[in-house]
């Protein structure tokens, strides 16, 4: 894994996780990797496991279920939501750096249009 040096690794292993939940890495309801072993997919310490487990764990994305691990929530309106976020938080990037090019709102229009009929003709 290549982690950036702008944001902090537990920041990118969060982000990291939910994307893999809405890509169906991890199904509703299942048994997700233990501290260690997502230490070790990751390449990070697992003492930074710990720390996204948790706060995966209060947002309610996973459980932990005593000695049987964590687990992915199956709340449907949870993993909707989460889909939602992760494409807001996109958006919210991709125009924040468009602006800051000095593209103004009907040129990045145009060009999402342009991008979006390149890609039809692609498919």
């Amino acid at each position: 894994m290549d982690w950036r040096n702008d944001k902090a690794i537990f920041l990118q292993a969060i982000e990291l996780f939910k994307k893999n939940v809405v890509n169906g890495v991890y199904k509703p309801g299942t048994k997700i990797p233990s501290v260690r072993e997502y230490a070790l997919i990751l390449g990070i310490n697992p003492n930074t496991v710990v720390k996204v487990y948790e706060i995966l764990t209060n947002e309610g994305l996973i459980e932990a279920r005593g000695t049987t691990g964590y687990f992915l929530t199956s709340n449907p309106e949870y993993l909707v939501n989460l889909k939602s976020e992760i494409v807001k938080e996109k958006c919210h990037d991709f125009l924040k750096q468009m602006s800051e090019l000095g593209f103004t709102k009907q040129e990045i229009i145009d060009l999402l249009k342009e991008s979006d009929e390149d890609v039809i003709r692609m498919s």
